[in-house]
């Protein structure tokens, strides 16, 4: 009964550790756009601790799986990161959460066995809900009577994606608001979209800032020289209305997706049940 107590205890604590790190982190990565690495530094060393003392109190704990787990998390982890799909703090918080959780704190049911990638799927499908949410936002724009694509040349698939996981809004919203700039001119004058937004970009613009650069940081106002290697200008100043994208951190998702799996479980576990 003591060893089940001491046991509850430690999950409970590894519960806030791993849910107060990701919480502080987003509450930064939404102010400032940047996550102090002092929450790793504590969050990553305390959590792994517990994990071992676990591991040793724990009669057939899974040691070979918890370790799979945090090793294949964390390398999916980095990876994601160096391909620029979003940013090093995202990546750090998979690492913290496979160090003090690298299995499903109560056990295998209705989850998958690594964690982490748990945390991250959910974070993910949470993620898509900006997609009816944008698309809702531009059928009420267009209602309104404004143009959508006004001054933009694009392709038909262009113009779908775009009110899938983009808004139209006023350039002085975009300024004030942080969004990513969704449009880009090229060298012709002629607006077209831009896509592919890496977190690098967006760090780039932030620095940029922080030197005395007069950028922006909600990106709109990102790279004043205006120009990259392909020629093309990642700036629509004198414009009424821009394209934009939400820009909401990646961990505010893994936070809330940490938050619901212990009311709502493993989403894609739930999916692929359901689909199966």
């Amino acid at each position: 009964m003591i060893l089940l107590s001491i046991f509850e205890a430690l999950v409970a604590i590894k519960i806030m550790v791993v849910g107060g790190a990701l919480l502080v982190a987003s509450v930064q990565d939404v102010r400032s756009r940047e996550v102090s690495d002092k929450i790793w530094g504590i969050a990553v060393p305390v959590g792994l601790m517990m994990t071992l003392i676990e591991a040793i109190m724990t009669p057939g704990y899974p040691y070979m799986l918890a370790l799979l787990s945090g090793i294949f998390s964390v390398a999916l982890a980095f990876g994601i990161y160096y391909a620029g799909l979003y940013g090093g703090a995202d990546a750090k918080a998979l690492a913290m959460i496979a160090a003090a959780l690298p299995l499903p704190p109560y056990g295998f049911l209705g989850a998958s066995p690594f964690f982490p990638l748990t945390v991250l799927g959910n974070g993910i499908i949470l993620s898509l809900l900006l997609i009816p949410a944008c698309l809702v936002w531009n059928v009420l724009f267009y209602l309104r009577g404004k143009p959508l694509f006004s001054g933009i040349v694009a392709r038909w698939w262009e113009k779908l994606v775009a009110v899938l996981i983009g808004v139209r809004v006023k350039a002085s919203t975009a300024e004030s608001v942080h969004f990513n700039l969704m449009e880009r001119v090229k060298e012709d004058g002629k607006r077209g979209f831009r896509f592919i937004h890496k977190v690098e970009d967006e760090a780039e613009g932030a620095a940029e800032e922080r030197e005395g650069g007069g950028g922006s940081a909600s990106g709109v106002t990102e790279r004043r020289d205006g120009m990259d290697e392909k020629g093309e200008v990642h700036m629509c100043e004198g414009y009424a209305y821009v394209w934009v994208t939400p820009a909401i951190p990646m961990i505010v998702f893994l936070f809330v997706g940490f938050v619901l799996y212990f009311f709502a479980g493993d989403f894609v576990f739930r999916i692929v049940t359901i689909l199966l």
